[in-house]
């Protein structure tokens, strides 16, 4: 191999380490798992300086009660990859994430973000007046 080739082959590579670095997409085998709806609009809005769009589909997901929006809670940092990772801190800018947890004096609990959208509330659990002890024949088996 010549001089020539060489050196047009570690340009190749460094301008793909370069464009690698500034590439905010999500990788294709880890799709991004947003459930809110400000989640998704705010993931969407940021496109990848390399290749535009970041994803075409969202995770999968089952429906369940959410307590605190997915990107909070800093559990899912430690079973993700790196890109994965950049990805959702370039969804997410500082200057409107993250979302303030308010609760209510009734109980209820909102999530506003910086610019002052509420994106979640979750309404107090009902008062319980009256317990009462089921006879014999309502008990489960």
């Amino acid at each position: 191999m010549n001089l020539k080739t060489r050196l047009s082959k570690l340009e190749q590579t460094k301008r793909k380490i370069t464009t690698e670095a500034d590439c905010t997409c999500f990788p294709l085998d880890e799709p991004p798992l947003l459930e809110l709806r400000a989640e998704i609009e705010a993931a969407q809005a940021v496109l990848c300086p390399v290749h535009g769009r970041r994803f075409s589909k969202l995770a999968p997901t089952i429906y369940r009660a959410i307590r605190l929006p997915g990107h909070l809670d800093s559990e899912w940092r430690r079973w993700r990859s790196a890109q994965y990772i950049k990805a959702m801190d370039a969804s997410f800018p500082p200057d409107r994430w993250p979302a303030t947890e308010i609760v209510e004096p009734d109980g209820a609990v909102r999530f506003v973000l910086k610019d002052g959208t509420e994106i979640l509330r979750l309404a107090p659990p009902p008062e319980i007046f009256e317990y009462k002890v089921p006879t014999e024949w309502e008990q489960p088996l």
